[in-house]
C-alpha cells in the first residue's frame, strides 16, 4: 500500500476514529512502501515494520495516547523531585475507550505553569510546585543569573540559590583540570595542516538538529526584488532544521502578500521528522503564544511538560489520520504537503510518547555524552574563556537540556523529548550541540534585556528570543500565503526527479525554477562537493538578476595548508598573537602583557585556535582552495558566477553583507568580542559564497 493509497483508504472511513485500524493495516504493510513511486524503498530497512505486531497497543495511536496518560501519574521531571500532587493520576480519569474524548483532552491540556513573558522571580519551591507569580526585577548583584520581585523573595530563596551562586564554577578562582594537575591539556584538534580534525570518540559525532551557523534570511527582499507582491519559490535542499526558513519568512515586510513556496529537504529522517511536526505545532496550535512554546522546546529541550506530549502526539497523529488528500492546513493561508517515506513513521510514532524511553532513562544518557570523563578537558577549554556566571549557565544546561531563564521552574518537565534521541535511546548530538550557536548572538542578548533577563542568564536571554521568533513565525503562518513541500532524499537525487517531472503531482513540476536555493555546507568535499551541486542545482536557478544559490564551505580550511590561522606561517601568527595581547584577548595575559613561559604561550593558543581564525584573512586561501575546485571551468559550464558583491550573505560570518571578500570581522570593544567567539563556538573559518547567472 503507497501513502497516497492510504490516505485514499482513509478518506473513505466515516471518522477519524475507524481510521484507526487503516493506521495500524498501514504500518503492517510499510514493508513494502515507498512514499516516491518512483523509488524502491531502502533494502537496508525494508520488511522492518512486518515484525510489529498491529495488535500491540504502541503502534496504535489511541492506545498510545491513553497508555501515556496512565503512565504520567508515576513521571517525575527529575529524579530527585516527586510528580506535582495537584496534576498526579489525574490523566487515569481519560477512558481508552472512549478515544475521541481522550484525543480533544490532550490537545486542550495545558501544564501547570505557563510559558513566561517576562522573567519570572526566581522563589521557586521545586519539590512543592510552588512559585511567586511576580515579575523578576531585582537581579542577584552576585551572579546576575536570577532575579527576584522583593528583598523579601530573594531572602526565602537564598537558601536553594547559594547552591548556584557558589558554584564552584563561579568563583574567580576557578583553575581547569590542567592547571589544578599540572599538566598539558588533552588535545582534540589536528596540527595545523593535517587534514581533517581528529575524532576523539563517539561523543563528537552526531546529528545536527539544532544548525552550526546563524540563520540566514533568503529573500532579503530589500537589497533584492523589493517588491512586497512578489511570489518567491525557495529550495532549501539539505536543510538540516528549520532556522532558515524561520529568519526569512519573519524577515519579510508586514505587508507582504505574494505567494510564498518553500521546498525543505534533508536526507536524514530524524530531522525532516522534527521539521514536520515543529510546522504541525506552529501551524495547528490556535494559541499562538502556546504552539511558540511548545515548539521551542520541541525543538530544544532534552525533557518537556508531560501535556506537551500529550499535544505533539495529538497534533502528528491527527495529520497522520486526515480525511483528505488536500496538503495539511497550517492556519487559513498555509499549507504543507510531505512525501516521506516508511521508515519516518517510526520518528512519528515517537514523538510525545514515553513508551520508547523512559524518563531515568534519558537523563542518564543525556548525562552520560554531555559530562563523559573522557572529555573533561574539552568542556573546561571551553568553561575557561567564558565569565563565571556563564560557565555555570553552560553547565546548567549541559545538566538538564532545557532552553528556560535560569530561575524559571521547570520540574513540570517531566518527560523526555524523545525526537532527541534515537530509537534505540541514544542522544542523537555531539556532545557539544549548543541552540546558542543557530542564531546572531547580538540579537539573543537584545531580546533578553527586552523581557527582563541579564546578560548572564544566556539560554534565558535564547528563550525570549526563541519565543519572539516562534511566536511571529506562527503568527505569519496564519497571514500569510506560504506552501511547504516537504522531500527527504540525497540532494542530488532530488534536482533528477525534478527535471524527469516525477514531482509534478506533488506541486513541483519539472518547468519550476527556484528565486533562491540554499545549499548549506554539502559544497565540502567530504559531502557532495561543489562540482555536483553547480551542475545538478544551476540549472534549476531562475533566470533572473536577483536569483541566488547561497552555501557555505565549513571544512576547507583542513585540507587547505594555509587555510586556517596556525598554519598560515611564523610571521602571521605572531602578528596575530601581538594583536591579541595588545586588545587583552589572549588568555591570561591583560593589555600589554607579556608571555612570562612558553608553557602559557603553549596553552593560551590551544584555547583560542579557533579564535585567531577571527583577526586571520582567509581569502587567499580560500580563492586558491576554489581554484583547486576547478571553479572557472564550473562555472563556464553552468553559466554561472561567483558574485564579489553580495545580497544575501557575507563573504564570512561576522563581516558587513557588503563587506570585501579580504574582510575579517570587527568587534567595536572586547564584551562584543567575548559574546560573539566565546558564547558561540564556530571555527571561524566558514566561507559563504553567492552564485548568480553570469
Amino acid at each position: 500500500m503507497s501513502f497516497r493509497a492510504f490516505c485514499n483508504a482513509m478518506s473513505r472511513l466515516p471518522t477519524p476514529w475507524d481510521a484507526i485500524a487503516a493506521l495500524s493495516a498501514f504500518m503492517q504493510d510499510t514493508s513494502t512502501t515507498s512514499s516516491l513511486t518512483t523509488m524502491p524503498p531502502d533494502p537496508s530497512t525494508s520488511g522492518e515494520f512486518a515484525d510489529f505486531d498491529a495488535s500491540d497497543p504502541k503502534w496504535d495511536a489511541i492506545a498510545a495516547l491513553s497508555a501515556f496518560m496512565q503512565d504520567t501519574s508515576t513521571t517525575s521531571s527529575l529524579r530527585t523531585i516527586p510528580p506535582d500532587p495537584s496534576t498526579s493520576g489525574k490523566f487515569a480519569e481519560f477512558d481508552a475507550s472512549d478515544p475521541k474524548r481522550a484525543f480533544e483532552a490532550c490537545r486542550t491540556m495545558k501544564p501547570k505553569f505557563p510559558p513566561p513573558e517576562m522573567l519570572p522571580c526566581a522563589n521557586v519551591e521545586v519539590a512543592r510546585y510552588k512559585v511567586c507569580p511576580k515579575q523578576g526585577t531585582k537581579a542577584c548583584s552576585a551572579c546576575k543569573l536570577v532575579s527576584y520581585c522583593s528583598k523579601e523573595c530573594q531572602k526565602n530563596h537564598w537558601c536553594i540559590h547559594k547552591q548556584d551562586c557558589k558554584n564552584p564554577l563561579k568563583s574567580n578562582d576557578w583553575k581547569p583540570a590542567w592547571v589544578v594537575e599540572n599538566r598539558l591539556p588533552m588535545s582534540f584538534f589536528s596540527k595545523p595542516g593535517d587534514g581533517f580534525p581528529m575524532q576523539a570518540d563517539e561523543f563528537s559525532k552526531g546529528i545536527s538538529l539544532w544548525g552550526n551557523v546563524p540563520a540566514i534570511d533568503l529573500i532579503n527582499l530589500g537589497k533584492n526584488e523589493n517588491d512586497a507582491s512578489q511570489d518567491f519559490s525557495i529550495a532549501l535542499i539539505a536543510s538540516g532544521d528549520l532556522r532558515h526558513v524561520v529568519e526569512t519568512i519573519n524577515s519579510l515586510p508586514d505587508d507582504y502578500s505574494g505567494h510564498l513556496q518553500v521546498l525543505i529537504n534533508d536526507v536524514t529522517l530524524p530531522v525532516v521528522a522534527r521539521n514536520i511536526a515543529i510546522l504541525l505545532i506552529l501551524g495547528t496550535v490556535s494559541d499562538e503564544t502556546m504552539a511558540a512554546d511548545i515548539a521551542l522546546h520541541f525543538w530544544y529541550s532534552a525533557f518537556i511538560p508531560a501535556e506537551y506530549g500529550n499535544k505533539i502526539l495529538a497534533i502528528v497523529t491527527s495529520s497522520l489520520l486526515r480525511e483528505s488528500e488536500e496538503p495539511q492546513p497550517l492556519g487559513p493561508r498555509s499549507s504543507m504537503n510531505c512525501l516521506i517515506p516508511k521508515e519516518a513513521m517510526q520518528f512519528f510514532q515517537r514523538f510525545g510518547s514515553i513508551a520508547s524511553i523512559s524518563m531515568a532513562d534519558a537523563q542518564n544518557e543525556y548525562d552520560r555524552v554531555r559530562n563523559a570523563s573522557s572529555r573533561g578537558d574539552f568542556r573546561h577549554r571551553m568553561y575557561s574563556k567564558l565569565k563565571p556566571s556563564h560557565r555555570v549557565a553552560f553547565q546548567e544546561f549541559r545538566r538538564f537540556g532545557i532552553v528556560l531563564p535560569f530561575g524559571a521552574v521547570n520540574a513540570h518537565f517531566n518527560i523526555p523529548n524523545a525526537s532527541l534521541f534515537s530509537t534505540d535511546g541514544k542522544w542523537l548530538q555531539t556532545d557539544y550541540a549548543d541552540p546558542l550557536e543557530g542564531w546572531d548572538i547580538g540579537q539573543i542578548l537584545e531580546a533578553g534585556r527586552a523581557h527582563g533577563a541579564q546578560p548572564e542568564d544566556i539560554y534565558g536571554c535564547l528563550y525570549f528570543f526563541l519565543s519572539d521568533q516562534l511566536w511571529t513565525f506562527a503568527r505569519r503562518l496564519r497571514e500569510f500565503r506560504i506552501s511547504f513541500r516537504i522531500v527527504t532524499t540525497e540532494a542530488i537525487h532530488l534536482s533528477s526527479i525534478i527535471r524527469d517531472d516525477v514531482l509534478s503531482p506533488f506541486g513541483i513540476p519539472a518547468s519550476i525554477r527556484f528565486d533562491r536555493i540554499e545549499v548549506s555546507n554539502i559544497l565540502d568535499v567530504n559531502y557532495v562537493g561543489i562540482g555536483d551541486v553547480l551542475t545538478h542545482w544551476g540549472p534549476l536557478l531562475k533566470d533572473s538578476r536577483t536569483a541566488a544559490l547561497v552555501g557555505y564551505f565549513m571544512n576547507w580550511g583542513f585540507l587547505q595548508p594555509n587555510g586556517d590561522a596556525q598554519s598560515a606561517g611564523h610571521i602571521e601568527i605572531k602578528k596575530i598573537i601581538d594583536t591579541f595581547m595588545e586588545k587583552g584577548r589572549f588568555p591570561g595575559i591583560g593589555p600589554g602583557g607579556r608571555v612570562s613561559h612558553p608553557r602559557d604561550l603553549q596553552i593560551g593558543l590551544f584555547l583560542i585556535a579557533n579564535e585567531m581564525n577571527v583577526a586571520y584573512d582567509n581569502s587567499k586561501a580560500f580563492s586558491q582552495f576554489l581554484k583547486q575546485q576547478n571553479l572557472e571551468n564550473l562555472l563556464r559550464k553552468t553559466k554561472l558566477k561567483l558574485r564579489t558583491t553580495r545580497t544575501l550573505v557575507p563573504h564570512r560570518y561576522g563581516v558587513p553583507l557588503d563587506a570585501a571578500p579580504n574582510a575579517v570581522p570587527e568587534f567595536a570593544d572586547n564584551e562584543s568580542w567575548y559574546n560573539f567567539t566565546q558564547l558561540q563556538s564556530f571555527t571561524w573559518m566558514e566561507r559563504f559564497v553567492e552564485f548568480g547567472h553570469a
